[in-house]
């Protein structure tokens, strides 16, 4: 029996991580959309200008078809049919369609709207579209650390709570010190064994190759020996005010760690670019990192934006997978435009590592930023250090449990003061907005409607 289960397990988890894409609900439109990506990566290869104009083409068109399928896909009426287990007629006849009103309406598109046909040239498909994927590309990136940081928090609070799971202070403490120590030795150990390891290929081969590279590579190494100080200092002293408030914990440390490698990743793939000795192990690893922390970061997105859209009714479990396969094409079309050129943006970058060049060096300046910004903030948040500023919700929800711890040690009569009362209170001091009233909900109508009448007779 447990081992007939396992499959189906592994099947939850997968269709849970990554929106049913592999699931035979959706396996047919995933295999159109690697197709889709595939031929994209062909056209970037080739680097033809007129490729370019096609790519732009094809990913507007398959995009903008997955984005038609999202909205059919929010209707019950449609669900049977585009998510059924196999790839009937009617799932295949709806899937066609919107491909082929796509086609017709990105034909006319660029048929008839381009900057030379139109009075607004900025609206032509020639200028929009090209700079909408640029922007979405780098945007994307550089909105990656705000995205990773649930999960590097998840990750930390889980680490936190294994290690430390209410035990004594002295222990708590012995290994907080120790975690503490291991978050800021690795950077220092991983640079150094980054300089050893990859120094021969920032070396000139030649008395004729240039030893540009090699400086560069020397500077890299003492600007993130900078960074790690800084880091580093901000670890500790963080670390000796959660001291000073008597919560020792490892999850700084833990959350130091995770934001380290995005850091050390990133300002290796810069410096990667002026590498003098081509490795194309080197290379192909770094590609296979930035696709999948592409599809991580994008999952992560489009799970955190379904969570607060369900109300909306736009995203469901089955559509979500649509809005991910659109906006992915979006993604790596940006890039392509960027190196082959499309309508009137002619190529920006003669190849992939100027891109890389400019993108890491954007993301790892934020995510410095971040780390030195935001450490602090989510220690705040978690109670690990003294808090100086509260939010609007915390204080009421810090006043309305003393006005419970009140009641509750007799040293406060409720009767002689009333929700309503202790509403008025918090409008008083501007804590709380006037309440929205669902006037789909009788109950909760009525409710309000007393309690003006009570306040007018008062008044």
């Amino acid at each position: 029996m447990a081992d007939s289960r396992t499959p189906s397990k592994i099947s939850a988890k997968l269709d849970k991580y990554f929106h049913n894409i592999f699931n035979p609900s959706h396996i047919a439109y995933t295999i159109f959309f690697f197709i889709e990506v595939l031929t994209l990566i062909v056209f970037y290869f080739l680097g033809s200008t007129i490729l370019g104009d096609i790519g732009l083409f094809l990913a507007t068109m398959f995009s903008l078809s997955f984005i038609i399928m999202m909205f059919l896909g929010t209707y019950s009426k449609f669900e049977t049919f585009l998510f059924s287990k196999s790839l009937d007629q009617q799932k295949t006849l709806i899937f066609v369609g919107s491909l082929g009103f796509s086609f017709i309406i990105i034909l006319m598109y660029f048929s008839f709207g381009s900057s030379a046909h139109i009075p607004i040239q900025f609206l032509g498909w020639d200028y929009i579209l090209p700079g909408f994927y640029i922007v979405v590309y780098f945007g994307w990136n550089m909105a990656q650390i705000f995205f990773l940081k649930t999960s590097f928090e998840s990750i930390s609070e889980k680490a936190n709570s294994k290690i430390l799971p209410n035990r004594e202070s002295n222990k708590n403490k012995i290994l907080s010190v120790v975690f503490l120590i291991l978050a800021v030795s690795l950077p220092i150990l991983t640079q150094l064994g980054t300089y050893f390891a990859f120094t021969p290929f920032f070396e000139p081969q030649s008395p004729d190759y240039s030893l540009i590279p090699l400086f560069w590579f020397n500077g890299w190494n003492i600007f993130m020996y900078i960074v790690i100080l800084l880091i580093s200092y901000r670890l500790v002293f963080l670390f000796i005010k959660s001291m000073k408030n008597d919560t020792f914990n490892i999850f700084s440390s833990v959350f130091f760690v995770l934001t380290w490698l995005i850091i050390w990743y990133r300002s290796f793939s810069f410096i990667n670019s002026f590498r003098s000795v081509t490795n194309l192990g080197i290379d192909a690893f770094r590609a296979v990192i930035d696709i999948l922390l592409m599809i991580f970061t994008a999952v992560l997105v489009i799970r955190s934006l379904g969570n607060r859209t369900f109300k909306l009714r736009i995203f469901n479990p089955n559509n979500l997978a649509f809005f991910l396969f659109a906006f992915t094409i979006i993604y790596i079309e940006g890039q392509i435009v960027m190196i082959t050129g499309a309508g009137s943006i002619s190529s920006t970058y003669t190849d992939l590592k100027q891109v890389n060049l400019t993108n890491n060096f954007i993301v790892l300046l934020i995510t410095i930023v971040f780390y030195w910004l935001y450490s602090k903030y989510v220690l705040e948040k978690k109670g690990l250090i003294v808090k100086k500023l509260f939010k609007q919700e915390e204080v009421i929800h810090i006043v309305s449990d003393f006005k419970s711890y009140l009641i509750n040690s007799g040293a406060l009569d409720s009767t002689k003061i009333s929700d309503w009362e202790f509403n008025n209170y918090l409008k008083d001091k501007k804590l709380v907005k006037e309440e929205i009233v669902d006037f789909e909900d009788p109950v909760k109508l009525e409710e309000t409607r007393e309690e003006e009448e009570e306040h007018l007779e008062e008044l």
